[in-house]
């Protein structure tokens, strides 16, 4: 995903707007232009309120594009651009599952709010760039606690001769009670392949 920068908010007024489904279309066509992060539009206001890259579009640019649709849509004089602040959190790649990193830099670059994800040139982190006016730390941490894995480590693998089975042993730190071994032994006992499950508390 391409990083974002120089992050702009603008209120562009649309008139010809009689339904949701004008809403729609406005917001389909003109939320997947290149450098449009986010598009609501109003059909009360009469106003369709973007975040874009000020370094691929414009106002005049949006405007225009709002207007090739059938619709009018102007920049209201003395109006500006308003520039939008970014933030960068780290993820320690050690959080996530080595099979998951991928999976997650795919998920976390289509969570809304989220500008840009990359891995540090030491594979160590994961820089994730948002805007908080669209998604707060608390709401992207969720979503980084929904893809990690903290704290897992293998310890052992054993192959029984013969079978084609093998045994895994993992440490696993969070568990607080007899609850929390009775929840992984269920979900990990249901995925394909698992003969058993078993976890103990300490």
């Amino acid at each position: 995903m391409t990083q974002k920068v120089n992050l702009c908010s603008v209120a562009l007024k649309v008139e010809g707007m009689t339904c949701g489904s004008c809403v729609q279309s406005i917001e389909q066509r003109i939320g997947s232009l290149p450098g449009v992060i986010h598009i609501r539009v109003s059909l009360e206001q009469k106003t369709a309120t973007l975040i874009f890259d000020q370094g691929q579009q414009s106002p005049e640019s949006l405007s225009e594009a709002i207007e090739d649709m059938g619709f009018e849509s102007s920049f209201p004089d003395g109006s500006t651009a308003t520039a939008v602040s970014t933030e960068t959190q780290l993820i320690p790649t050690s959080a996530l599952a080595p099979a998951a990193h991928q999976e997650a830099r795919e998920k976390l670059s289509q969570t809304k709010g989220v500008l840009d994800v990359c891995e540090s040139p030491s594979q160590k982190d994961l820089h994730i760039t948002f805007a908080p006016s669209l998604i707060s730390t608390q709401e992207l941490s969720k979503v980084v606690e929904s893809l990690t894995l903290a704290d897992v480590q293998t310890l052992s693998t054993s192959k029984q001769k013969d079978e084609g089975v093998a045994l895994l042993k993992l440490r696993i730190e969070g568990m607080t009670c007899h609850s929390c071994v009775t929840t992984i032994e269920g979900k990990i006992g249901k995925l394909n392949g698992i003969q058993k499950v078993k976890g103990e508390s300490t």
